[in-house]
């Protein structure tokens, strides 16, 4: 009950962080926009300018263990997201990525669980269990998701900070 004269206090808004960090994948191939998709591919001279940093948040309504992150680019106005589907797709939606984790669960197409291994980062879906973050063995091929690493499609990434 609130006593005259007082106010009850509001707990300060949960403050997230965005980090910025360059990704690319085991073939060298940046990240960059063309018709508003995100490519992979080799950028050499002045196109190394068109590399698109990732910015990424922490979702704390997942599993800490499992490395929940959001990834954006453009300073996280427009994110990654693979809705929930039996073939799930890429997308990127404008959405503003220090929101999204106030979203909790329902954030789940926006949220990749991150793992390390040999010096390498996987991203996987937490829309979509099983389904991770690939690049096309081809140059210039949108990101998309991927089961299983094959001839065709690279599931490993670096991910360094800016």
């Amino acid at each position: 009950m609130e006593a005259e004269g007082f106010a009850l206090c509001n707990a300060p808004a949960l403050q997230t962080k965005v980090f910025q960090y360059r990704i690319w994948d085991v073939n060298q191939k940046s990240l960059y926009l063309r018709n508003d998709q995100l490519v992979a591919g080799h950028l050499q001279g002045a196109n190394a300018a068109l590399e698109e940093r990732v910015f990424w948040v922490p979702n704390r309504a997942f599993e800490p263990a499992r490395l929940p992150i959001i990834l954006g680019i453009q300073n996280g106005t427009r994110c990654l997201a693979s809705p929930p589907a039996s073939q799930p797709t890429l997308q990127l939606q404008d959405a503003d990525i220090r929101e999204l984790p106030r979203a909790g669960v329902a954030s789940a197409a926006f949220t990749f669980f991150r793992s390390y291994k040999d010096g390498l980062w996987r991203f996987e879906s937490a829309a979509n269990p099983g389904w991770f973050l690939c690049t096309s063995a081809r140059g210039h091929q949108p990101l998309g998701l991927s089961r299983h690493p094959d001839a065709t499609h690279l599931l490993d990434f670096y991910f360094q900070l800016c």
